[in-house]
C-alpha cells in the first residue's frame, strides 16, 4: 500500500476515482515512458542543424535528460497522485500555478497532434504511397483522420488504451532497427554520399546552442505522461524511478540511431526539418533494389503507427491530468467527468475539437505549404510544453521543503545541493526555450548577431509571432479562466478546498536500548 495520503477529494471527486482501475504494471511503465518520450515527427528537425547535434545531443543528454529524470522519479514515487504534473505545481505555488501549468500542459497536446504529428503523416505519404504532395484539401482530410484515430484511442479502457504506447514503443524500435540496418547497408555498399556532415561540422556554435536547447528538450520530455495516471499504476513508488530509467535508456539509443544514419546519408544543404527522416529512408532503401517499392508502403505504415501512437500516449498523460485539475478545483467542473471505464471522456473530446481546428486553421492559413505549416506549428508545440514545465521542475525543492518527512523511495542523489543542482539545469533549458521560439532573435541581438524569421521559418516575422504569441498568451487567459472558474465551484461548495495530500504519518520508532522500564500500565516508553 502506498505510504502517501491521496488526493483529499470532496464526494464528487470521489465518484470520479472510484472509476479507476490499476492497469498499468512495470513492463507497461517503460514502454509508456519511451513511447511519449520518442517522437519520430521531430527527430529529422534536430537533425537540420547538422553535425553539431550530435554534441548537443550528448550535452542536453547529461545537462538536460538525466536531471530532469531525476526529478521526476523523485516527485512521482513520493508523491503518486492522478494529474501528477498538476498536483505537484498546484501543491507548491498554489491553484492558480497550477492551473496554467495543466492548461499549457493539456493544450500543448491537441495542437501537436493536429500539427506536426499531421503534418509527418502527411510527409510520410507523399513520399512512399503517392510519390506527389497532396491538395490541402487532402491534407486536412487526413489530418481530421489522424487526429480522431489518436483521440478514439486515448479514450479507450487503459487496460486496452496502454497497448497503443506498448505496441507504438515496439513499432519505434521496429522502424528504428529496420532503418539502421539499411543506412548500415548503405554505407558498406556505396560509401557516405557527397556533401554529408564530417568531423568539422560537429564544432558547436551559438546558433547551434540555441536551436538545439529548444528542440532537444522537446524530443527529451515525456517522462511525467505516465504520472498523470499515477493512480492507474499497480506500484507507482517502486516502478516509476524503474519506468524513468528504462524509458530514457530506449529514447537515448533510438535518437541516437535515427539522427546518426540520417547525418550520414542526407547531404547537408538538403536536409529538411519535416521529411529529413523518410528522406534519409528512400536514399538508403535503394539498396534493396526493386523490391524497396513493396517496402515502402509497409514503412510508411509503421512510420504512421509511430505518429499515432506518440499522440495516442500523450493524450492519455495530458487529458487525464486536466481532468483531475477540475475535479480540484481548478478548471471547469464538467472537465472533470470520467466515464464508466475510467476515461476523461469530457477533455478528451474537447481535445480532438482543438487538434482539428488547429488542422483546419493552420492549413487554410498556411495555404497548404507543408514545410511552413510544419515550422510555425512545431515552434508554438514546442514553446507551450516547455513552459508548461516552469512551475514542476521547481516543485521538487518545495515539496521537499513542504513535506520533508514523506517517504521517498528514490532521492535526487547529492542533497539539497544536488536537487538545486537539477532544477536550476532544467530551468535553464525552459527559459532558453521560451526565449528563442517565441522571440526569435532575442538572444541574437543581445550577441550582435542579425537575425532574419523568413530566413530561418519561412514565413513573416508577423505571421510567426501572430501564431505563436498571440496563442500562448490565449492560453494563458485560458488557464486564468479555468482557475475562476473553480474558484467559483468552491465557492459554491461543489469542490472543497483542501491540501492535495497529508504529510506521511510514519511512525518513528527508536532502538530497544531507547528504552527504560517505567512504572505504570506502559511497560515500554521512549526517552
Amino acid at each position: 500500500m502506498d505510504s502517501i495520503t491521496p488526493l483529499q477529494r470532496p464526494t464528487l471527486i470521489s465518484q470520479e476515482r472510484t472509476k479507476l482501475r490499476k492497469v498499468l504494471r512495470r513492463f507497461d511503465l517503460i514502454l509508456f515512458s519511451a513511447c511519449a518520450l520518442v517522437g519520430l515527427d521531430t527527430v529529422a528537425y534536430a537533425a537540420s542543424i547538422g553535425g553539431q547535434v550530435i554534441v548537443w545531443l550528448i550535452i542536453s543528454l547529461v545537462a538536460f535528460l538525466l536531471p530532469y529524470g531525476m526529478i521526476v522519479a523523485e516527485l512521482g514515487a513520493a508523491f503518486p497522485v492522478e494529474g501528477g504534473p498538476y498536483a505537484w505545481a498546484r501543491a507548491s505555488f498554489g491553484r492558480l500555478a497550477g492551473s496554467i501549468t495543466a492548461t499549457l500542459y493539456w493544450l500543448s497536446n491537441p495542437i501537436w497532434l493536429g500539427g506536426t504529428l499531421t503534418a509527418t503523416t502527411i510527409a510520410a505519404l507523399n513520399s512512399f504511397v503517392v510519390k506527389k504532395p497532396l491538395g490541402t484539401a487532402a491534407e486536412i482530410v487526413i489530418g481530421l483522420a489522424f487526429v480522431w484515430a489518436a483521440v478514439g484511442l486515448a479514450i479507450m479502457a487503459l487496460r486496452w488504451g496502454k497497448w497503443a504506447p506498448n505496441l507504438g514503443t515496439i513499432v519505434k524500435a521496429g522502424v528504428v532497427a529496420i532503418f539502421t540496418a539499411l543506412f548500415i547497408a548503405f554505407l558498406v555498399s556505396k560509401g557516405r554520399p557527397a556533401g554529408t556532415v564530417g568531423v568539422a561540422d560537429l564544432k558547436p556554435t551559438l546558433d547551434g546552442m540555441l536551436f538545439s536547447a529548444s528542440i532537444l528538450m522537446f524530443l527529451w520530455v515525456g517522462f511525467e505522461v505516465a504520472n498523470g495516471a499515477s493512480e492507474e499504476m499497480e506500484r507507482p513508488q517502486r516502478d516509476v524511478p524503474v519506468m524513468v530509467a528504462g524509458g530514457g535508456l530506449i529514447g537515448a539509443v533510438l535518437y541516437g540511431l535515427v539522427i546518426l544514419g540520417t547525418l550520414l546519408v542526407i547531404p547537408k544543404k538538403t536536409l529538411s526539418s519535416v521529411s529529413g527522416f523518410t528522406a534519409a529512408y528512400q536514399n538508403v532503401s535503394s539498396v534493396l533494389g526493386g523490391a524497396h517499392r513493396d517496402v515502402d508502403y509497409v514503412f510508411a505504415a509503421l512510420v504512421i503507427i509511430t505518429l499515432l501512437a506518440s499522440g495516442a500516449v500523450w493524450l492519455e498523460g495530458a487529458d487525464r491530468t486536466q481532468a483531475v485539475t477540475a475535479l480540484d478545483g481548478g478548471a471547469p467542473r464538467w472537465m472533470g467527468y470520467f466515464a464508466s471505464f475510467g476515461t476523461p471522456l469530457a477533455v478528451n473530446l474537447t481535445s480532438g475539437v482543438i487538434g482539428s481546428v488547429f488542422v483546419v486553421l493552420v492549413f487554410t492559413v498556411a495555404h497548404g505549404s507543408l514545410s511552413s505549416f510544419f515550422s510555425v506549428m512545431l515552434s508554438l508545440t514546442v514553446s507551450t510544453t516547455a513552459l508548461s514545465y516552469f512551475f514542476i521542475f521547481p516543485a521538487l525543492l518545495i515539496l521537499r521543503h513542504k513535506y520533508p518527512d514523506q517517504p521517498r523511495p528514490y532521492r535526487v542523489p547529492g542533497g539539497t545541493l544536488g536537487a538545486w543542482v537539477a532544477v536550476i539545469l532544467t530551468e535553464v533549458f525552459v527559459v532558453i526555450t521560451g526565449m528563442t521560439l517565441l522571440w526569435p532573435g532575442l538572444i541574437d541581438r543581445i550577441f550582435g548577431r542579425s537575425y532574419s524569421i523568413t530566413a530561418n521559418w519561412g514565413v513573416s516575422r508577423l505571421y510567426f509571432e501572430s501564431v505563436t504569441l498571440g496563442c500562448l498568451a490565449a492560453f494563458v487567459l485560458v488557464g486564468v479562466a479555468f482557475w475562476a472558474l473553480g474558484r467559483r465551484s468552491i465557492r459554491l461548495g461543489l469542490v472543497e478546498d483542501r491540501e492535495l495530500f497529508k504529510p506521511a504519518q510514519v511512525p518513528v520508532q527508536a532502538p530497544a536500548a531507547e528504552f527504560r522500564e517505567t512504572p505504570g500500565p506502559t511497560a515500554l516508553t521512549a526517552k
